[in-house]
């Protein structure tokens, strides 16, 4: 392809603001023009990758797919596809999130970073919406650059830049409708809220909320290091933090020593306002003890606030045969959905299995409150740990069983 001026002109310019690690790379690419953009960009600056799409077997999924497919085919790079089956939930956007990211960073290989097209305008999105709904300076600093394996390389450049570089090189991205629809909240900021508000007050509001956030980021991060100073003692599954290490720091830095604590000892939960004032009566010694939900005790033991799983009596052992339909084993509840339909899916997540279609399972709990399930009499599947060879089933097979495992106490991964 022979470029036009104006498209070497922005590859250039926007290859200059790229945030790539030097590790392996694999692009998140969607069908749509961000993530079209993105793998441009890397091709352009000879960086190797492979990339993943992910179907969420909605609507608009197989168009996107073959959008996907075929700007891979343009960048001669390799596709991975990934079929996906939401779980029902109060929030499709939400439910499809999680659910992508954990097949996504399941695909990963040791040493890999996923790349998504997060653009400026995301940043800007998320952070009017958690500005909307209350949130503290951890929701304010909007969208990382970086968080564990996954970088988002884009967040400098705008999307009227990623889209006018896609048509400008002519790839065949396609637009994913459900981004029109004002259902979602997202789509009322991004199509009315934000364009209403630069038009009458800031036509740049998109480039001050991402400085904003870059500048509220900063401040976290500074604040996170001072906490992560202040001593935390481990006593087996307690944490200890000294008064006088708590009191001697602002309560800036103090408040994300609590919730940094109640996370460790309730992850992944830091904690609600009104947890984190009900911690600092008993620092006080307005109250003896506080307890919070998920089984966590706050209390005073002599110069320490400590942080104590609540005992909790295990139930009984429990031995259920598993049918179609809701089984409760003890306090797990195992939803057992059978479907004939070719198996295009893979297990996501501990919490979530595949078996054959004639296999006779049982869930039981063990004397040590472990959930075991056993498929013809053999040991399969600890829910939460594990999956042995027996707890998968060969994709592209007619008919399979859907187990699903959830823990009622309610502090659990859930599939």
């Amino acid at each position: 392809m022979v470029e036009t001026r104006r498209l070497s002109a922005l590859r250039s310019r926007l290859s200059d603001l790229l945030l790539v690690p030097d590790d392996d790379l694999v692009v998140a690419l969607s069908g749509g023009a961000d993530s079209a953009a993105l793998a441009f960009l890397l091709t352009g600056v000879g960086r190797e990758f492979r990339a993943i799409h992910v179907n969420h077997c909605l609507p608009a999924s197989p168009r996107l797919e073959a959008a996907a497919r075929a700007v891979a085919e343009a960048l001669g790079t390799e596709l991975e596809v990934i079929e996906i089956e939401i779980p029902e939930g109060a929030s499709l956007e939400g439910q499809a999130r999680t659910a992508r990211y954990r097949a996504l960073l399941a695909s990963l290989t040791p040493g890999e970073l996923l790349l998504t097209a997060h653009t400026l305008d995301d940043q800007a999105e998320t952070v009017l919406m958690n500005l909307l709904r209350g949130a503290g300076p951890g929701g304010l600093a909007g969208i990382p650059p970086r968080s564990g394996s996954l970088v988002r390389p884009l967040l400098p450049v705008t999307r009227s830049e990623t889209r006018e570089l896609a048509t400008l090189a002519v790839l065949p991205y396609f637009d994913d409708p459900s981004n029109l629809d004002r259902g979602f909240r997202r789509n009322v900021i991004r199509l009315e809220v934000l364009p209403d508000l630069s038009a009458r007050f800031n036509p740049r509001l998109v480039e001050s909320l991402a400085r904003s956030a870059s500048l509220i980021g900063a401040d976290e991060k500074f604040l996170v290091s001072e906490a992560a100073a202040v001593p935390v003692l481990e006593e087996g599954p307690s944490l200890a933090v000294p008064l006088g290490s708590l009191l001697a720091v602002p309560r800036s830095v103090a408040d994300r020593v609590l919730r940094s604590s109640l996370s460790r000892v309730r992850p992944p939960h830091g904690g609600t306002a009104a947890e984190l004032e009900n911690v600092w009566a008993v620092v006080g010694r307005a109250r003896s003890a506080t307890t919070l939900a998920g089984g966590v005790e706050v209390v005073h033991e002599g110069p320490f606030l400590v942080f104590r799983p609540i005992e909790v009596v295990e139930p009984v052992p429990a031995r259920v045969e598993l049918a179609i339909g809701d089984n409760q084993v003890g306090e797990f509840q195992i939803v057992v959905e059978r479907v004939d339909r070719v198996c295009r899916v893979a297990p996501i997540g501990l919490w979530s299995a595949i078996f054959p279609p004639d296999v006779s399972l049982e869930g039981r709990v063990e004397e040590s409150g472990r959930l075991v399930v056993a498929a013809n009499a053999e040991k399969a599947w600890l829910p939460g740990e594990r999956r042995l060879p027996v707890a998968w089933y060969q994709p592209g097979t007619t008919g399979y069983l859907s187990v699903f495992a959830t823990e009622e106490r309610g502090w659990t991964s859930s599939p």
